[in-house]
């Protein structure tokens, strides 16, 4: 059953009757109704640029009873079905706030209504200081993180709002705001290794992959591989961009169009900024030559 179901009860304490009937008509609302002690909506002006950020899981939302006026107006005062595909579907806006006295690492979640938000709740605290680090650094690129969202209840129930949003992970890949591991100089950045991808087109480089053969046939080699961009020259994909692999600046080979789709957005912006954009990797050998595999962070696509 969806979570957003409580309703008050119907009967006032035995020890209470004797309330007026006016006091008794407001116990008795169900507790979404617009009443005096709900928060007025508090909105505000969107002066940074809206950044999408992956929906690749659910994540809830907490103290939406303090903001049901709001609700039921980005609800339009409809009340949602029962399922996940019945919920009444808005754009959240996550917006971090380092200086709220009451928790540091606090992390508000408004409704987009035009070009305003409006307060509908906040990130549980545990999980809005994982959040926080990677929506600050958007905010420092002039960016407000959005997300897709659906509404559940209304009618006779509480409204309630959930997020459909990736992990910190896939927001810092996504976004270019993940914090790589930095090497050497401030201008290198080490990718995450959370998993592995294969290489194309190392057939055509063997000469340049010769000088990282591994000494056993069973066991790789490790290596530091640099990303770049590059065209591709055939095939269904001809003139479409690849992330090209390089060896100590030689290239030696590139991902498939698909996996390039995967890591685009996360290598693209890193080589905007000027940085050399480096990952841990490995050579094998093989009965078709020497091949490489990368070891990349998970993207969101």
């Amino acid at each position: 059953m969806w979570p957003f179901t409580r309703k008050r009860t119907a009967s006032a304490p035995a020890g209470r009757r004797e309330m007026s009937a006016t006091v008794q008509r407001v116990v008795l609302q169900p507790r979404n109704s617009i009443t005096s002690h709900a928060e007025a909506p508090r909105y505000s002006n969107i002066s940074l640029a809206p950044v999408p950020l992956p929906a690749t899981g659910h994540l809830r939302v907490v103290g939406e009873s303090h903001y049901q006026q709001a609700l039921h107006i980005v609800a339009h005062g409809q009340a949602a079905g029962n399922t996940e595909a019945q919920h009444i579907k808005v754009t959240a806006a996550l917006i971090p706030e380092p200086e709220n006295t009451w928790d540091r690492k606090a992390v508000r979640v408004d409704v987009v209504t035009g070009n305003r938000t409006v307060k509908v709740g906040y990130l549980p605290r545990d999980v809005a200081a994982r959040y926080q680090p990677d929506l600050l650094a958007l905010r420092k690129q002039g960016k407000l993180g959005t997300c897709a969202a659906r509404i559940a209840g209304g009618g006779a129930k509480l409204y309630g709002i959930y997020l459909l949003l990736g992990t910190p992970a896939d927001i810092g890949a996504a976004t270019g705001t993940l914090d790589p591991i930095a090497k050497g100089t401030a201008g290198s950045v080490l990718l995450r290794n959370d998993w592995t991808c294969t290489v194309t087109k190392e057939e055509d480089h063997q000469q340049a992959l010769s000088h990282y053969r591994p000494n056993s046939p069973t066991r790789p080699r490790e290596v530091i591989a640099s990303l770049d961009l590059c065209t591709i020259q055939g095939g269904k994909y001809k003139g479409e961009s690849a992330i090209e692999v390089r060896l100590d600046g030689q290239r030696v080979g590139q991902l498939t169009y698909a996996m390039t789709q995967r890591y685009i957005d996360v290598v693209a912006p890193l080589l905007d900024r000027g940085l050399l954009v480096t990952c841990e990797a490995t050579t094998l050998r093989s009965d078709k030559g020497i091949q490489v595999e990368l070891r990349l962070p998970r993207a969101a696509k």
